[in-house]
């Protein structure tokens, strides 16, 4: 590695500026030969013979165009130029090493910088832990998290602009990479105050109550009315919420019935809501991560990915035990 440094005016002779290529190994072996004032013992310092140690020395000098030691049988002694140089070099080194050390601490994964890019109901959920638990162990790794929906996530990870996604697994693309993290099941909403007719459950409750929608281009909505469809139920929209927290509160509040990925139930409110599964079909949506194809994730991103894979299979695993009334 080079090292350039600006050279006009040694020993009284004025040069014209130009970038003179000066190595880490010159003034190394400069330093320590000033800190010693002796080539033999700055030679057993740096492991090196002190025949070796001159010709660096050397090299150092006729690239400045300047002698750095003045030097007899007994005595080394800094000349001007020397003495001028010697407070850049010991800054250049330890620029350097500092400089190296946070490149170790970024290679290690201690330090640099993540940007995920995830769909809400994952940012209400596991994502949250997953983050803590990681910000404890790796302090100096700073975190992005943008949250939308799928379609601006896979343009944004697509783009280089975010590490990777956690959102639904995307059509197939060659610039993309999508690695299953969780099952989200859907269940339904209900006031707890609606009485049920017998013999009514999971999806032919929509045909007895008014139908809470989320807005158009939501994953929940194009599921839900895709589900809809396949059970030839012709189901229009009562009430459409882009807001689930709003959503939730209609529900108590006795307007209608909704369906969600119980992922989504963090971004709700459910006092007064009865929460039930959704079978006989069960219908489920794939989240994941997704990287570009190409693209090497840092020390830091690999681990936190791991860390997240954990805390999702926890979440798959709990929210697969909460069976809401069970009908």
């Amino acid at each position: 590695m080079n090292v350039y440094i600006q050279c006009s005016i040694w020993n009284n002779e004025v040069w014209p500026d130009m970038r003179t290529p000066l190595t880490l190994h010159h003034l190394e072996a400069f330093v320590r030969v000033a800190d010693t004032s002796s080539f033999s013992r700055a030679s057993e310092i740096l492991h090196v013979s002190q025949p070796a140690l001159s010709r660096t020395i050397k090299s150092a000098e006729e690239v400045l165009r300047a002698r750095l030691f003045d030097r007899d049988t007994r005595n080394v002694r800094l000349t001007a130029a020397g003495s001028e140089l010697l407070p850049i070099a010991r800054r250049v080194l330890s620029e350097f090493e500092s400089s190296l050390g946070e490149l170790a601490e970024f290679m290690s994964g201690r330090r640099g910088r993540i940007v995920v890019a995830t769909i809400p109901s994952v940012g209400t959920s596991f994502l949250p832990a997953a983050l803590c638990e990681f910000a404890k162990l790796h302090r100096g790794v700073e975190f992005s998290i943008k949250v939308s929906t799928t379609k601006p996530i896979l343009d944004e990870v697509t783009a280089g602009e975010a590490d990777f996604g956690i959102c639904l697994q995307p059509l197939p693309d060659d610039r993309l990479r999508f690695e299953h993290l969780v099952d989200d099941e859907f269940v339904s909403l209900r006031s707890s105050g609606l009485k049920v007719p017998k013999g009514i459950s999971g999806w032919a409750l929509f045909r007895e109550q008014p139908y809470i929608a989320q807005s158009t281009g939501t994953s929940i909505r194009m599921l839900t009315e895709s589900m809809f469809r396949n059970l030839g139920m012709e189901i229009r929209p009562a009430f459409e919420c882009e807001s689930l927290l709003l959503s939730s509160k209609l529900v108590a509040g006795g307007l209608g019935v909704m369906a969600v990925p119980r992922l989504a139930l963090n971004q709700m409110d459910l006092k007064g809501v009865t929460v039930s599964k959704l079978d006989q079909p069960r219908l489920v949506r794939q989240l994941g991560i997704v990287t570009r194809v190409g693209r090497t994730p840092s020390t830091a991103s690999r681990a936190f990915l791991q860390m997240l894979k954990e805390h999702a299979k926890a979440a798959g695993t709990g929210s697969s035990r909460q069976g809401g009334d069970g009908t």
